[in-house]
């Protein structure tokens, strides 16, 4: 290995065959045994596979044991920065504005009277932070944090069931900028975005090695994501459309190779090659739009799952902001209940410990004290940065994070929005 300077590649990594990314559940040589996959990879699946890449030779053989640590402590402080799901172009690159990224959490779906023959029609409601009604209390006071809900006593009707999963760029940074815009409006649900990834489902049988024969009883079942989506509109008339993960990675001078390889359950085929592309810059007028509002304040959107000490709450986000002069307060979060994610140690050998993270789609609402520059610098380092509490998860791709438009003031619970 030899050290140059550290410059960011953007690779797809799109998966030929459907891919098996184990829940952590029991998976054994029993009859009627189901191996499940998750619904999205985690970033440690992801980094764990990029180094595996970086640290494989040009035989196909990895070239680092567990007794040489110090290269596999070099190893596994590449950075990664992903994964995000994106569209692919026919040419294999990532096609233009076609970024699929977490549902946010602050967004409420709801089915619309709206009609039109073959279509099905929804509203984007905003749920914000509250104040409570006078004497009202929460078990988040002592927290000093607001609740998010929907503002007013307005009936608003059950949210739609199996919403979508991923939404597509346009609406997503529409939501960042202005979610007045899109909000209680009607809008087909396929222009929204993606509901999930499809599952494949394949039956096995155990073979016995002797006789070359099905063992009785032995069946077991996988399920696998198929990274392809249903046609819009004229791309109808094309079959699906091709999806693939994308991540950010700091080469730090190892030598990543493109081609076909194998990866997560079952070794499956995924094809690792390098794209033109960035990961979606900081939209034009954001930046000043929270700089110059009455009330500094924004909202934090979490892209991939994020591992804090305090469970929901970051600390590394507000010591960091500290140094570069700001103060970050956070006033609410919008987030479901947590995920848990393990894995295995190959170094050690041994299981890693279960941790808690807050789930990708999370939304903080903070506030914001600091010189403009100060501002400025912290809006631009933490767009599309890591913000987990410790390094080795930021090193991972945990917490990967952007900033949307706040006002700062929180609706009456009573009365909603103006």
């Amino acid at each position: 290995m030899t050290t140059t300077t550290t410059q960011t590649t953007t690779w797809i990594l799109e998966p030929r065959d459907p891919l098996l990314v184990r829940d952590g559940r029991p998976f054994g040589p029993d009859p009627g045994a189901r191996a499940l996959s998750l619904p999205f990879p985690f970033p440690s699946t992801i980094s764990g596979g990029i180094r595996t890449r970086a640290g494989t030779n040009g035989d196909g053989i990895f070239q680092y044991t567990p007794n040489n640590k110090e290269e596999l402590q070099h190893l596994k402080k590449l950075r990664v920065r992903g994964p995000l799901l994106a569209q692919l172009a026919p040419d294999g690159e990532i096609a233009a504005d076609t970024w699929l990224l977490p549902a946010p959490q602050d967004a409420l779906v709801l089915p619309s009277d709206a009609t039109e023959t073959g279509k099905a029609w929804i509203q984007v409601q905003r749920l914000v932070p509250l104040e409570l009604p006078p004497g009202a209390q929460t078990d988040l006071d002592q927290e000093k944090l607001l609740c998010v809900g929907l503002p007013g006593n307005k009936n608003q009707g059950k949210p739609l069931h199996n919403s979508p999963a991923y939404w597509k760029w346009e609406h997503f940074q529409t939501w960042l900028l202005d979610p007045s815009r899109l909000a209680a409006k009607d809008l087909p649900l396929s222009q929204l975005g993606l509901r999930e990834l499809a599952r494949e489902y394949r039956l096995h049988v155990s073979i016995d090695a002797d006789k070359e024969i099905a063992k009785d009883g032995m069946l077991f079942e996988t399920s696998g994501l198929e990274f392809t989506a249903p046609g819009t509109g004229s791309q109808r008339l094309q079959g699906a459309q091709r999806l693939a993960l994308v991540i950010a990675v700091e080469d730090s001078g190892y030598t990543i190779q493109p081609g076909l390889a194998s990866f997560a359950g079952e070794r499956r085929l995924v094809t690792w090659r390098k794209s033109k592309k960035e990961l979606p810059m900081l939209p034009e007028g954001l930046e000043q739009a929270i700089v110059t509002a009455e009330h500094c304040s924004c909202r934090l959107f979490l892209l991939t799952p994020a591992c804090f000490t305090q469970g929901y709450r970051p600390t590394w986000l507000q010591a960091e902001a500290a140094r570069k002069g700001v103060r970050v307060e956070i006033r609410a979060i919008a987030t479901q209940r947590p995920q848990v994610v393990s894995g295995w140690d190959l170094a050690e050998g041994k299981p890693k410990p279960s941790r808690r993270l807050a789930p990708a789609g999370t939304v903080l609402f903070l506030s914001l004290t600091g010189t403009e520059a100060a501002l400025r610098e912290w809006i631009r380092s933490t767009w599309m940065q890591c913000i987990s509490d410790m390094e080795e998860d930021r090193t991972d791709g945990f917490g990967l994070a952007v900033l949307g438009m706040w006002d700062g003031r929180p609706v009456s619970m009573e009365q909603g929005e103006a």
